[in-house]
């Protein structure tokens, strides 16, 4: 997933992403933040994806939503 891929997913999910930079080893760490697709008459959860960049970040998300979107089988 590319930077500008990354960000275009987390907006179509209105998912957040955060950055840490004060770890004392000067290196980041990169949060993704995304509520799960929603089942009719249930209430979503939250994926939070680590990575050390924010496209690892988002596509761990990302791979994280999907999974439970194809879960849900065929939309009537």
């Amino acid at each position: 997933m590319s930077n500008d891929e990354a960000i275009a997913w987390l907006r179509q999910v209105n998912g957040q992403l955060y950055r840490n930079n004060h770890h004392p080893t000067g290196r980041q760490a990169w949060v993704a933040v995304v509520r799960t697709p929603r089942p009719k008459g249930r209430r979503g959860k939250l994926i939070v994806a680590l990575g050390g960049t924010m496209e690892e970040a988002a596509s761990a998300a990302a791979g994280q939503w999907t999974t439970i979107w194809r879960a849900f089988g065929p939309l009537h």
